[in-house]
């Protein structure tokens, strides 16, 4: 096994700023604080629950400084802490062990932690010592045996100038994204565990961090082909640093198949496998189907699931989510691309988000819907794996807030209260990466400059999250899982892929068609079969994927024709009915089907079986499938309809392959 690489996703400039001397007492919430997470007191699990532990409660993972520091060092008259003999604290003696606690013993007599704590009992338990800064960046830097964490610090309010910095590598937070590939000790020092790549985190405040360590599977790496498909040089790339070979691509017959299925949710007729085989022109193929109506209804159902829209099975689905799922497809219909109808929800002209009473949901919902991004932790408390505030939460929910009459008799802006307070919170967006606060909106309809960002910070978020989700749609995995989650702490298999996409969707206009010909005229769409499950899981080659209930309902009712009976609502049911049931059955028993029609204009018996294969398969079968298949092929129409369904409830019908 070659020697791992490590990949740093953060700029290096920040090593060229001056280096700033701690201060003589330590800081609370940069000197003190981290350690306290460090060591867990401020988890879920300790101090940081709901209620506490033992009467002592910190806010969880040390969201809210300021009330930690007054839990432990004002809090019942100060009997925490011991200024006059720091060594006597209640806060040093219970977790060296020399008090009953819960938490056990979590300082080491001669540890950092100790040393920071004590130090900041004998300067009095300071909340700030020396000058006022503030944390603004973090990175993270190679060295040997692993990376260490810088942090850049200014005064609060500096724009200009460069910033201190300090070596935090042992007050940060570290972890992995696959210990099985790379494991990261408390000072970020990595041992590398087996081939893949995974990202080495650093949360230190509420930033992060991260860098990848890459180790190939075998041997080193292939150069990227020249000239390729600008996916494909991605995707080849990312294959030659892991030591991966792509999957071979499939034959023509089964592109066909792929394409048919994903675009217009049904497999190909004959005479549409036979053209497409003749002349394997994937973009000519896409420009066809998309003009279909079948693609406006497929992509649309998709579209209502992206969107979070009640499906017709769902409780309290109602005629407003019939009705939402119908303008999808109307939309779709008539060409109308991602990025409109996000500022359509925007605004409110599409009432996607606005089914939710609260505007915390709205605004949740809105995040992860159009943005590909996870609010909700941050309603209760400071995201503990993004860099989301619970300030950020309210003043994004703000937004989301419906009008309410004034005093003139018209309409003025909605106003969300804070719940701990009671002041009416100041309405902003989500913050630009790299920015501490998002821009306020004053004096501007709340929903039109919600509108507005899409064409900002919030245009890169809907062209990633787009993006990976119709690549997921397509290749039956997102580049981001969840798709949804896109954040620091989750990156994509593959920066440069995502990146990619995310360039053509802005090339294409947010316009759907143009983005599903890119992708699908890709090597990575026609590669084959993964061999083994690390080339299925680096995107070497394809999974093999059952298709969803409801394709499986289309695409069988495509091919035996109309007049099929529909299967039922409920998500289970129809399962059971797909799989199990009668249905099938019965859609073959009732006649007048294509499988009669080509058993009756059959004229011979593999003729029958050639073309029961071509139309249920999308291939001709195999000399072993028509010696063992074709005494069926030759029997009564009884014996026929028992080989279509045979092949119906197979593997293969069943599987996007």
């Amino acid at each position: 096994m070659s020697a791992a690489r490590w990949l740093l996703l953060a700029p290096l400039a920040g090593l060229l700023a001056p280096a700033e001397d701690p201060p003589s007492a330590p800081d609370f919430v940069h000197e003190v604080l981290p350690h306290l997470q460090r060591q867990g007191c401020a988890s879920a699990y300790c101090h940081g629950a709901a209620t506490g532990q033992g009467g002592f409660k910190l806010s969880l993972f040390g969201g809210e400084p300021e009330r930690d520091h007054a839990a432990i060092a004002g809090e019942l008259a100060g009997r925490r802490v011991d200024l006059a003999d720091p060594d006597a604290s209640l806060v040093l003696q219970k977790p060296l062990g020399r008090l009953r606690h819960g938490g056990g013993r979590r300082l080491d007599r001669d540890g950092a932690a100790h040393a920071a704590l004590r130090a900041w009992l004998a300067a009095g338990a300071p909340f700030a010592s020396g000058p006022a800064r503030e944390l603004v960046h973090l990175e993270l830097v190679a060295r040997d045996g692993g990376f260490g964490a810088r942090a850049h610090f200014r005064a609060p309010g500096a724009t200009q100038g460069a910033a201190a910095t300090r070596d935090v590598s042992r007050l940060a937070l570290w972890s992995t994204t696959d210990p099985t590939v790379v494991e990261v000790e408390p000072d970020g020092s990595v041992q590398v565990r087996g081939a893949g790549r995974a990202h080495v985190l650093a949360r230190y405040g509420r930033l992060t961090a991260r860098a990848a360590v890459e180790q190939p599977f075998r041997g080193a790496g292939r150069a990227p082909h020249a000239g390729a498909h600008p996916l494909d040089r991605a995707w080849l790339a990312h294959l030659g640093g892991l030591g991966l070979a792509p999957a071979p691509a499939v034959a023509p017959e089964r592109l066909a198949r792929r394409l048919y299925l994903d675009l217009v949710g049904r497999p190909p007729t004959p005479q549409e496998l036979d053209a497409f085989v003749a002349a394997p022109d994937v973009a000519a193929t896409v420009a066809r189907l998309v003009a279909r109506p079948e693609f406006a209804a497929v992509w649309g159902e998709h579209l209502a699931r992206w969107f979070e829209v009640p499906g017709p099975d769902a409780d309290r689905a109602g005629a407003d989510a019939a009705r939402l799922r119908a303008e999808l497809v109307a939309l779709l219909g008539r060409g109308e691309g991602l990025v409109h109808m996000a500022g359509r929800i925007a605004t409110g002209e599409l009432a996607l988000v606005d089914r939710h009473e609260d505007p915390r949901d709205r605004a949740e919902h809105y995040a992860r819907a159009v943005l590909g991004v996870r609010l909700g932790c941050a309603r209760c408390h400071d995201h503990p794996q993004d860099r989301w505030r619970r300030a950020d939460h309210q003043a994004f929910a703000a937004l989301f807030a419906r009008p309410r009459p004034d005093a003139g008799g018209g309409m003025a802006a909605g106003v969300l209260f804070d719940p701990d307070t009671g002041a009416a919170v100041r309405a902003r967006l989500l913050p630009d990466e790299g920015a501490l606060v998002g821009a306020a909106v004053d004096g501007e309809a709340p929903r039109a400059a919600l509108a507005r960002d899409l064409a900002g910070a919030g245009r890169a978020r809907l062209a990633r999250n787009a993006a990976n989700r119709v690549f997921a749609l397509l290749l039956g995995r997102g580049l981001v899982e969840p798709v949804d989650d896109h954040r620091l702490g989750n990156p994509p298999l593959d920066e440069a892929m995502l990146a990619v996409l995310a360039g053509e969707f802005e090339r294409a206009g947010g316009r759907l068609a143009p983005l599903l010909a890119f992708v699908t005229t890709s090597r990575l769409y026609a590669a084959g079969l993964a061999e083994d499950a690390a080339g299925e899981r680096w995107l070497a080659g394809r999974a093999s994927r059952p298709l969803a209930p409801e394709t499986y309902a289309r695409a069988v009712t495509a091919v035996l024709g109309p007049g099929v009976a529909a299967v039922p609502a409920g998500p289970l049911a129809r399962a059971l009915a797909l799989r199990n049931g009668p249905w099938l059955r019965e859609a073959l028993e009732r006649g007048g089907t294509t499988v009669d029609a080509l058993h009756t204009l059959g004229t011979t018996p593999e003729e029958r079986l050639r073309e029961l294969w071509r139309t249920v398969l999308s291939r001709a079968p195999r000399p072993a499938e028509l010696e063992r298949f074709l005494p069926a092929a030759g029997a009564d129409l009884d014996a026929y309809r028992d080989l279509a369904f045979a092949l119906f409830a197979g593997r293969e019908f069943g599987h996007l392959r």
